[in-house]
């Protein structure tokens, strides 16, 4: 036998292999972006009702910041209310010097910034497993033709076009979870290094 037709149908032979695992694949994309669009619905909601007639601004000339009480942190955001518990935390130990107050910062914003990781994959993810999907399919189509078979060619062009319809559904959504989120992990960000540069001014004026 030719080597090349034993590369060659190897190959092939490869390719429907992993049609099961990408078709699989293709599953969990899906599951994790309704997932996904399900939980950021549940934020925008909750974001609304701890942020209607909330002011950073307003809120930080109430009084220092290292002094706040429990009644006033709550009315904070989630997010502002962790970092300050945070900070009072590591003042109380006298540890904000020394870099301490730049650590709890950088690390809430490393958390806010972790939340995009999975949308972002599924941006990229999505499409690439709807082509592979496609591409499978395609295959055993061609085969299928060579060999007079219309009703199975048939079947296998529907199954790799829907492939390339769920991969990219997948990824555009992704994508418009991503921008939401991105608006609400740099409002976050901006008023954290505000309450930020606030603290370290009392600080200083120790």
């Amino acid at each position: 036998m030719n080597f090349g037709n034993v590369l060659e149908n190897g190959l092939f032979a490869l390719g429907q292999v992993l049609r099961l695992p990408v078709m699989l694949l293709l599953w969990v994309c899906v599951a994790f972006a309704l997932y996904y669009a399900g939980s950021y619905l549940i934020e925008a909601v909750r974001r609304r009702s701890e942020r209607e007639g909330f002011d950073i601004k307003r809120w930080l000339q109430e009084g220092r910041v290292l002094d706040t009480s429990e009644e006033r942190r709550a009315a904070l955001p989630a997010g502002l209310r962790h970092m300050l518990a945070a900070i009072q935390e590591l003042n109380s130990a006298q540890a904000l010097h020394h870099g301490g107050l730049e650590n709890v910062v950088a690390e809430h914003e490393e958390k806010l910034r972790h939340e995009l990781d999975g949308p972002r994959a599924l941006v990229k993810v999505g499409p690439s497993l709807g082509l592979i999907g496609t591409l499978i399919p395609m295959g055993s189509s061609l085969a299928a033709m060579a060999s007079g078979n219309l009703n199975a060619m048939a079947g296998q062009m529907v199954v790799a076009f829907t492939s390339t319809i769920v991969g990219l559904a997948t990824g555009t959504l992704a994508y418009g979870l991503v921008a939401l989120r991105q608006n609400w992990v740099s409002a976050s960000i901006r008023e954290q290094r505000y309450l930020a540069e606030v603290v370290a001014t009392e600080l200083e004026a120790r």
